[in-house]
């Protein structure tokens, strides 16, 4: 009995990750990685809430995040990994809870390892960035352009969708996706490091047509490794890492047409800068973006192809953005500028975003304050509005362990 309770002691390793939970030893190989991460925001932007064709300020309190996670070490070489997160609301009860992360990863070796189950595609360097660790406030609004974060650009922090720019088609998996992921890393010198990403994932199959979602990206590292599955938007250490990045994301026949069925095409070349700099240290992160969605201009989102939906060409085209920031101890002050120019007429869609903040870090990733300003201006009136700028504030408290 004394063996049994020492085998399962739980230890608390709070602090000493920047992701680090609870951990429940089983025995010398196999543990048990309790979790969670909440994010509650204000929100204050501008919408048409009358329908008179001008923008009211709209205040909003939410849970940008609220989740539990657990992972499981079975062995040196296979671990499991689960996570929830908030949902739809529940009549009366507040919201649901659903499964937004659940697969096995299995260790052949560091250059062959393979993730199976629902996951992050690696369709960009933001699309494998964690949450639970950003720089400004969220992620660039053209990141959603990738398959199932919506074919769509986001504003206010990610926390409103920009209707003009977003051609409809979303996934039975939100953000993540279905499939299997072939991951490896490699040090050829001590100061290049080398990564790749493979995979084939369910995607989004709106037509009578069954094709893989096959995405690909490859990274090179100068100065200190970035060697796991996920990124981070910004570095608490003192080291300095320079990456070169490129992905692929292609999906065929996604979605019906008017004039038939239409190809996904996403492929993003990024680059990331984290150094000393003075008294403090130096984050810069930019890439170009494009998407490819044939030409739609009717494309159906709902599985019905006699109703076609969307103006695909608003969300089509191509962008980049550079995310810039300066840690000074504590705190880092924090600026982004993203453009997107669409392929639709008279550039419906096509916009301008401006972002400027401040993190204030209590207990570094774990715990920190954010407060940002963005101002999205878009080539063309907004909707149905005679608006073609939207300005919002956001201040949010981000807790992860």
């Amino acid at each position: 009995m004394r063996q049994i309770i020492g085998a399962a002691t739980i230890t608390f390793m709070v602090g000493t990750m920047a992701f680090g939970g609870a951990k429940i030893d089983i025995d010398e190989t196999s543990k048990i990685d309790i979790g969670f991460r909440v994010q509650p925001l204000v929100v204050v932007t501008e919408m048409d809430r009358d329908g008179d064709g001008s923008f009211e300020t709209d205040t909003d309190v939410k849970a940008r995040r609220g989740r539990l996670r657990l992972k499981a070490t079975v062995t040196d070489n296979i671990s499991a990994f689960i996570q929830t997160d908030m949902g739809s609301t529940a009549d009366g009860a507040g919201r649901d809870w659903r499964v937004i992360d659940a697969w096995v990863a299995m260790k052949v070796d560091p250059l062959l390892q393979i993730i199976a189950g629902q996951n992050m595609a690696p369709s960009s360097r933001q699309n494998l960035t964690s949450s639970g660790a950003l720089m400004c406030m969220d992620r660039p609004g053209i990141n959603y352009k990738t398959l199932t974060w919506g074919t769509r650009s986001v504003y206010a922090f990610a926390n409103g969708t920009f209707s003009d720019a977003d051609a409809g088609l979303r996934g039975d998996v939100d953000v993540r996706d279905m499939g299997l992921t072939l991951f490896g890393t490699k040090s050829v010198q001590d100061d290049i490091h080398l990564k790749y990403y493979l995979g084939a994932y369910d995607g989004i199959q709106k037509t009578t047509e069954d094709n893989p979602r096959l995405a690909a990206r490859a990274q090179i590292n100068f100065g200190a490794a970035e060697a796991g599955y996920y990124h981070l938007s910004t570095h608490l250490n003192e080291s300095t890492t320079y990456s070169l990045a490129a992905s692929v994301d292609q999906q065929s026949e996604v979605a019906y047409t008017d004039t038939g069925d239409a190809d996904y095409l996403f492929w993003t070349v990024d680059g990331f800068i984290q150094k000393p700099l003075g008294k403090g240290h130096l984050t810069v992160e930019a890439a170009f973006q494009s998407l490819d969605l044939d030409d739609a201009t009717s494309l159906d989102h709902d599985a019905n192809a006699e109703t076609p939906g969307k103006d695909a060409t608003q969300s089509q085209g191509e962008g980049y953005y550079v995310q810039t920031g300066y840690r000074m101890g504590q705190v880092q002050p924090w600026a982004a500028y993203e453009y997107w120019d669409s392929d639709a007429d008279a550039n419906k869609g096509t916009y301008d975003m401006y972002r400027l903040g401040m993190t204030y870090f209590i207990k570094g990733h774990n715990a920190n304050i954010k407060a940002g300003f963005e101002r999205l201006e878009a080539d063309t009136n907004i909707g149905n509005t005679t608006e073609d700028t939207i300005n919002s504030f956001v201040i949010g408290c981000y807790v992860t362990y």
